[in-house]
């Protein structure tokens, strides 16, 4: 993705390199690189503030847990704000003060080390963050945007982004011969002679990440819920809702999967920049949430899956219920529950 900022002399790049661990420099390429490899995120975060320019010019501007700064170098840049402060908890911070000095915007933007709740902050015109995760719930930053919000956003002031839905589907199993995750199964029982069954079950319990073939989807998607910061409480992190997923093609269904969009204001509603992380979409750090299916569940054309999906936000994980029913020619299941947790660093393949 190009990139307009600029460069300070080789000589002040030496002294800044010299000023910071290459621990700091570890950390902040394990956590922070895959959000700058994120194209389609970071190029929607830059067209918003673009198209925002009269909003952000003159203003003052919080990012909360900024990692890299680039945000917030990009409200002063390209955005015309005043002031920018970028709040960052681990010494990732350091990186992005380095940045803002190379890209000559330390008088404008303002790194701080800490957690927002612990920080005396000014009144805010604007909060930006990148405070999605997976499944759009899996992420502390959600909480730290809430309690910024509370603590220093102006009255009438603007968050990005601010609204965002979650959807869910069911899809099929992967059709590629060559990909070794296409059967748990088979993976989990290829150790002849050892019995695995326990390690297959806790599979079964944990939410994957991963890029789906938008061929392997199965059924219409589902609204579950949608989010505005602006009004979203934190009790309302916790939510059950029903579903209904009606098959749009013959196939055995073997995932429930969740994936969501948000959306930035816009100068002219209804209109406005949307990022997606749908299968049809291009790939993002979030890639899809995968939830397996221990059921058999074959589906035809029309058939429907009801029941009701249950998520509570824990400090450290999500815990879901999803229960669900399948009544057709095929297959007869009545009120299926099973129990996943979302934890640690989440499981990709």
């Amino acid at each position: 993705m190009e990139s307009s900022l600029t460069g300070n002399t080789e000589q002040e790049q030496d002294g800044d390199q010299d000023e910071i661990s290459p621990d700091v420099y570890a950390e902040f390429l394990q956590r922070h690189e895959i959000v700058l490899r994120d194209e389609a995120t970071m190029r929607g975060f830059k067209a918003a503030i673009e198209a925002n320019a009269e909003l952000f010019r003159g203003a003052t501007v919080l990012e909360v847990n900024c990692g890299s700064g680039i945000l917030a170098m990009w409200a002063a840049q390209k955005g015309g704000a005043a002031r920018v402060i970028a709040v960052e908890p681990s010494d990732v911070c350091r990186v992005a003060r380095q940045l803002v000095r190379r890209n000559r915007l330390e008088h404008v933007v303002e790194v701080l080390q800490g957690h927002v709740e612990q920080l005396e902050l000014p009144p805010v015109d604007i909060i930006m963050s990148k405070w999605m995760g997976a499944c759009l719930m899996y992420s502390s930053a959600l909480e730290d945007v809430l309690h910024a919000r509370d603590k220093c956003l102006k009255p009438g002031g603007c968050i990005f982004p601010a609204q965002a839905n979650l959807y869910m589907a069911a899809a099929d199993q992967s059709r590629h011969p060559e990909d070794k995750f296409a059967s748990p199964l088979q993976y989990w029982t290829r150790y002849s002679g050892l019995n695995l069954a326990r390690a297959f079950g806790i599979v079964q319990q944990t939410p994957l990440l991963s890029i789906m073939d938008v061929n392997q989807m199965l059924t219409q998607r589902q609204l579950l819920q949608r989010f505005d910061l602006h009004t979203l409480g934190r009790h309302q992190l916790s939510f059950t809702v029903p579903f209904k997923l009606r098959s749009l093609r013959q196939s055995l269904a073997k995932y429930f999967v969740l994936y969501f969009d948000f959306r930035f204001p816009s100068p002219s509603p209804p209109s406005g920049i949307r990022v997606s992380t749908s299968p049809s979409a291009p790939s993002t750090q979030w890639k899809q949430t995968l939830f397996p299916i221990d059921a058999h569940l074959p589906l035809c054309v029309g058939d429907v899956v009801a029941g009701q999906f249950r998520v509570r936000r824990r400090p450290r994980h999500l815990d879901f219920d999803i229960a669900w029913s399948c009544h057709n020619k095929l297959t007869s299941v009545e009120w299926h529950t099973q129990i996943y947790r979302m934890q640690g660093e989440a499981t990709v393949f």
